[in-house]
């Protein structure tokens, strides 16, 4: 009854707020309703593409042995410069992604339309943040006849990973698959809600923090409904970073508000030390050198060794069912001890992805 329920409201939010779509073969073309409720021609087929994010929800969805045959260009600065474990397996599999035109990271600023327009694509697909940031870009690309078509995994709910995916299968002629991908993103997630709604007695405090600067300086962490903090809401979690950080929003906290607060669960992330190809010892070796700030040995965290390493791009993506079940594990490891989330993760990589599953994504101090 509850996935009956569920399906009924996902097809009232594609009727009501976006991804509607409407066929004209007459004209070769097909109009889309976006993330943002904007109404967008393309064309049917669509043959190229070019993308300023969201690289491995593509991926996912177009499936086939060359995933990137249609990818005109993207902002490569991103995925490479931002996921380098990710990006070098991707090239050992697929080297001819190497040579896929740059066109810069919006961002950053460096996004360069003039480029985009001369390799001739269908359309390009961007995130909201993008589209805000490039409203004078995208007004040459739409005058240049290349429509600019949004979809949204940032947002973090299952309404918008279900439009998302279905409309981005829509685009590329292979909605069957979009819906295999939600279909097991929703099965994967359920395996998490389906328990958390029964479990009573007291919520861990938990301190999740972005280790890009090292143990020297205190990364972001995460307010109510960003990134991270979500992720720990969902997870029944108390985010002791929420009276402290803006709703929507990442900063650093004080160590002395850290040392007050004191945490019973301390989850890092990183771009950097996770991934595919991360080694056990080194990821110790990372944990190790925070547990060096003053006060830390002294936490609750620390002293019953409930100091964790993730993944940071697992969230706001796809793979967000696995950051899930992660930090559910992390947070009740007794209620989900026959929960394994690498194991569902390799399963995703077998239907869904052209590389295989390898690596550390989550690890233990």
């Amino acid at each position: 009854m509850t996935k009956l329920i569920f399906c009924i409201l996902v097809v009232m939010v594609l009727l009501t707020t976006g991804g509607g779509t409407t066929d004209d073969k007459s004209n070769g073309t097909v109009t889309i309703t976006d993330l943002l409720g904007r109404t967008v021609s393309i064309a049917n087929p669509v043959n190229s593409v070019v993308l300023t994010f969201y690289f491995e929800e593509y991926v996912a969805i177009e499936g086939g042995k060359n995933p990137f045959e249609r990818v005109a260009g993207w902002n490569r600065g991103y995925w490479e410069g931002r996921r380098p474990k990710i990006w070098e397996t991707f090239k050992s599999a697929f080297p001819e992604i190497n040579d896929i035109p740059d066109v810069g990271y919006i961002n950053k600023g460096t996004f360069n339309a003039e480029k985009v327009i001369s390799l001739h694509p269908d359309m390009v697909i961007m995130y909201p943040t993008d589209y805000e940031l490039a409203r004078d870009d995208v007004a040459k690309l739409d005058k240049a006849g290349i429509p600019v078509v949004v979809v949204d995994y940032h947002s973090e709910t299952l309404e918008a990973y279900t439009e998302s995916t279905m409309l981005l299968g829509k685009i590329l002629d292979r909605e069957e698959r979009a819906q295999k991908v939600m279909d097991f993103y929703r099965e994967q997630v359920e395996k998490v809600t389906s328990r958390l709604g029964s479990l009573h007695g007291s919520k861990p405090k938990v301190y999740m923090e972005y280790g890009n600067l090292g143990p020297s300086e205190y990364g972001g962490t995460f307010g109510r409904n960003y990134m991270w903090g979500g992720v720990v809401d969902k997870c029944r979690g108390i985010n002791i970073a929420e009276e402290a950080v803006e709703t929507g929003k990442s900063s650093a906290i004080s160590p002395e508000y850290l040392l007050k607060q004191n945490p019973d669960v301390i989850i890092m992330t990183s771009n950097v030390d996770m991934g595919y190809g991360a080694m056990q010892n080194d990821v110790n070796e990372w944990l190790k050198s925070f547990m060096q700030r003053p006060g830390w040995n002294d936490l609750n965290a620390s002293k019953n060794g409930r100091v964790y390493a993730i993944d940071h791009g697992l969230c706001r993506s796809l793979h967000s069912f696995f950051a899930v079940q992660c930090v559910a594990k992390c947070l009740y490891p007794e209620e989900f001890k026959d929960l394994d989330p690498a194991e569902n993760y390799r399963e995703f990589h077998k239907k869904f992805l052209p590389v295989e599953y390898s690596g550390l994504w989550i690890a233990s101090i």
